[in-house]
C-alpha cells in the first residue's frame, strides 16, 4: 500500500460518524492548551487594539458596555487551533475535534474566575452559562480604578439560576477594567469598596455648602436614610457651620465646630420630619447622621429591565 493510498483510507475512517463521536466522547485536551483557549474566550490575550479600535471609543473617566458573540469567538478558538495544521489530514482531525474542544474551553471559561475566588460551589452546573449563549461585559477607563482596587461591580439579572460570579475581573491598566459577565445583565452596580465606610460630610462642589445622608434614629427604621420622593434628604451645612473661628498663621480654619454642626444636624432632622429621641442630639445620634456610606451608580438596561417587569 502506498503512502498516499494509507493517508486516504485513515482520512475515510476519521470522516466517519461513529468514529467522530467515539472521539469526541474520548478526547481529553491537555490543561495547558484548555486553559489557554479558555483565556483567549475571555478575551485574555487578545491585542487591545482589536478590542477597542480607536482610543476615542474609550476617553478618559468614560464607560463601554458590550455584547460578546459566541460566533467570533469560535471563530477565535478555530483560528488558535489551526496553528500547526499543516496537512489536510491535520485539518481534518481538527474540524472533528473543533465542537469538543470548543465545549470544554467554554466550560473551563466559565469556572475560571470562579475558581480564582474559591467560589467553585457557587457556579453550580445550572447556573454555567449555556453554549453559544450571548454574554456581556464592560469597560472602565477613570482613576477610581487605580484609586479603589477593591471596587465592587454587582450585576442583577432577569433569571436567578445566572451565578453572580463575573466570567473575568481584571485591572487591563493603571486606569482601565474590563468585565464580563456570564448573561446579560438588567442592570449594573458600581459600588466604592465597603471599607470606605467612614464618618463625614459629601463636597457639594465649589462654593456650595457641604451635604449629610439623614438617617432615622427612632422607630423601626433606625439607621437607614431618610428617603422622600424617591430622594435620599440631605442635610446641608454651610463653611460657617462647620469650622471654628480661630486661624492659624496662614489664616486658613483647620478645626471642626462639633457643637456647631451638632445644632445644624439637629435642626435638619426637625425639619425632615425626623427630630433626635430628646430636646438634643445625642452622641450616638450624631454619630449616625455623620455616617458617609461608599458611593454608587447603577447603570440599567431598559429594554431587559421592561422585559423583566412585564413578565
Amino acid at each position: 500500500m502506498s503512502k498516499h493510498a494509507g493517508i486516504t483510507q485513515i482520512r475515510e475512517i476519521l470522516e466517519h460518524t461513529n468514529i467522530q463521536t467515539l472521539l469526541q466522547d474520548v478526547a481529553a485536551t491537555d490543561s495547558t492548551i484548555d486553559n489557554w483557549l479558555a483565556r483567549l474566550i475571555l478575551l485574555g490575550d487578545v491585542p487591545f487594539q482589536n478590542l477597542v479600535a480607536d482610543s476615542r471609543l474609550l476617553p478618559p473617566d468614560a464607560i463601554r458596555f458590550f455584547y460578546v458573540d459566541p460566533t467570533w469567538l469560535y471563530a477565535l478558538i478555530d483560528g488558535a487551533l489551526s496553528i500547526g495544521s499543516d496537512t489536510s489530514l491535520d485539518s481534518l482531525f481538527t474540524s472533528v475535534m473543533a465542537e469538543t474542544i470548543r465545549d470544554k474551553s467554554s466550560l473551563t471559561a466559565n469556572k475560571m474566575r470562579a475558581k480564582l475566588l474559591g467560589l467553585e460551589s457557587l457556579v453550580t452546573a445550572g447556573m454555567e452559562p449555556a453554549q453559544n449563549n450571548l454574554v456581556a461585559g464592560l469597560l472602565l477607563r477613570s482613576q477610581i480604578v487605580t484609586a479603589f482596587p477593591g471596587l465592587k461591580i454587582v450585576p442583577a439579572y432577569a433569571s436567578d439560576a445566572v451565578s453572580s460570579v463575573p466570567l473575568r475581573y481584571e485591572a487591563l491598566g493603571k486606569d482601565l477594567l474590563i468585565v464580563i459577565f456570564p448573561a446579560v445583565p438588567v442592570s449594573i452596580k458600581i459600588q466604592q469598596p465597603p471599607h470606605g465606610l467612614q464618618f463625614g460630610l459629601a463636597d457639594g462642589g465649589g462654593a456650595k455648602p457641604y451635604q449629610a445622608r439623614l438617617r432615622y434614629v427612632t422607630g423601626s427604621h433606625v439607621g437607614e436614610q431618610v428617603v422622600k420622593d424617591g430622594r435620599a434628604v440631605l442635610a446641608e451645612i454651610p463653611n460657617a457651620d462647620l469650622f471654628r473661628t480661630e486661624t492659624d498663621a496662614s489664616n486658613k480654619k483647620y478645626v471642626l465646630n462639633i457643637g456647631a454642626l451638632k445644632e445644624k444636624i439637629r435642626q435638619e432632622m426637625v425639619k425632615a420630619a425626623t427630630p433626635p429621641a430628646g430636646p438634643a442630639i445625642s452622641p450616638a445620634e450624631f454619630a449616625m447622621q455623620m455616617i458617609d456610606t461608599p458611593e454608587e451608580v447603577v447603570f440599567s438596561n431598559p429594554q431587559l429591565q421592561q422585559q423583566n417587569d412585564e413578565q
